[in-house]
Formats: C-alpha cells, sequence, structure tokens
C-alpha cells in the first residue's frame, strides 16, 4: 500500500477555503408587488368559495356555515371581500408587469 501526500500551495488553499455568501438584494417594488398578487389571488378565491357556501346554506344546498352570528355570517360580506382581494390583486399584478421604476421596496 502506498500513501502519498499532497502538499498544496497556500493560494490553492485559499481558493478552497468556504466563503461567506453575499447577502440577497433588496426586492424591488415591482417584485414585492408581483409577489403580493401572487398571494392575494387564491385568497380572493377562497373568500369567493365562503361566499358561495353561505349563499348555498340559504338555498337549502348547503349544510352549517361555520358563522352562525354577526355580520359575517351572511353572504354579502364575504362577496365583497372577495372582489376586493381579486380587484387588488388584479392592479398590483398590471403594475408589477408594467415596468415602472426598479427601486428598492421601503419598509
Amino acid at each position: 500500500m502506498v500513501v502519498r501526500f499532497r502538499w498544496r500551495k497556500k493560494a490553492d488553499r485559499e481558493a478552497r477555503a468556504v466563503r461567506r455568501p453575499e447577502p440577497p438584494k433588496p426586492l424591488t417594488r415591482q417584485e414585492f408587488e408581483g409577489g403580493l398578487a401572487a398571494i392575494l389571488s387564491p385568497v380572493a378565491a377562497l373568500l369567493f368559495a365562503i361566499s358561495l357556501w353561505r349563499l348555498g346554506q340559504d338555498l337549502g344546498l348547503a349544510r352549517n356555515f361555520f358563522i352562525e352570528e354577526g355580520v359575517l355570517s351572511h353572504w354579502q360580506p364575504w362577496f365583497a371581500l372577495a372582489a376586493t382581494v381579486a380587484m387588488a390583486s388584479a392592479r398590483l399584478n398590471r403594475r408589477s408587469q408594467s415596468g415602472g421604476d426598479n427601486t428598492p421596496a421601503e419598509g
């Protein structure tokens, strides 16, 4: 059995040293708005489904809505919330794809 030692030069050791990764670049306003629009789209769909569930209970097609009393026990507020969130998502999506400025998002 032959054992060989390989002596590396100092430059080779420094080249193989573990370097810290660079910190991520801050999000631009476009990226932030696009990400928020991507999150709000399924939220709007969920709110619309809840409004249909409540409407179905009013029509006798569904059972036991999870809120029995108060303002949110009707289908209209759920539908209004769904429409508002969907419009906000569409507007954010349109703004994020319009090309606007590339300044970092504040906050």
